[in-house]
């Protein structure tokens, strides 16, 4: 696949370790755009990427669909002197949108390319996916029968995060589709079986 790489003029990162600026430079891989420094962290992120949308493939076609929802990935690591160890470890990708209300949104990708593996970023893309299906969902119905539509308000709450009980029933959604992604691509029994207590302490159907 021949490769189209735009070179953003107005984008500069300050590089790590220096004080010059890499330009930022936008990859089209599989109807995607993937943003990134050109730099070496920034080049490392972009092929991270590239490896965990190759891996979608391997995945049933509903879960395959919900990894592609988001077209707009962004390699924006978080400064080290920025970081605390939740963000550092605990974080693949965030799906980033202005508001509920405003259609449209991406993934940033904070972390450094080592921290996580491709199938961790394959994770990442199926649950952010699942947030964007959402808001989605959410500016669908709101267009339709207004913010008081109940569907809308379903939605709203759940990309808001103002309903707890909404939001844990929510992510019942989420493992699951993050377990059935671990067997998929042959990530192991123990990664399955960790979802699948998570899944219990939630109470969530198996």
């Amino acid at each position: 696949m021949k490769l189209r790489v735009l070179l953003i003029a107005a984008g500069l990162v300050a590089q790590a370790g220096s004080g010059m600026a890499a330009p930022i430079q936008v990859q089209e891989y599989k109807g995607r755009q993937i943003q990134y420094a050109a730099d070496g962290s920034g080049s490392e992120c972009m092929a991270l990427l590239r490896r965990a949308i190759d891996m979608t493939a391997e995945l049933p076609p509903r879960l395959r669909a919900l990894t592609a929802e988001i077209r707009d990935l962004r390699c924006s690591p978080i400064p080290k002197e920025n970081r605390t160890n939740a963000v550092a470890h605990n974080t693949v990708g965030v799906y980033t949108m202005e508001s509920p209300d405003v259609p449209g949104g991406y993934i940033r990708f904070p972390l450094k390319p080592g921290e996580a593996s491709a199938a961790d970023t394959v994770l990442s893309l199926l649950g952010n996916g699942t947030y964007a299906r959402w808001h989605r969902t959410y500016l669908a119905a709101k267009q339709r029968g207004g913010s008081g539509d109940p569907v809308a308000r379903k939605y709203h709450t759940l990309l808001t995060k103002s309903d707890v009980k909404a939001l844990l029933m929510a992510e019942c959604e989420m493992l699951e589709n993050d377990h059935a992604a671990i067997m998929a691509l042959g990530l192991g029994v123990d990664r399955a079986a960790y979802i699948g207590k998570r899944m219990d302490v939630r109470g969530c159907p198996i």
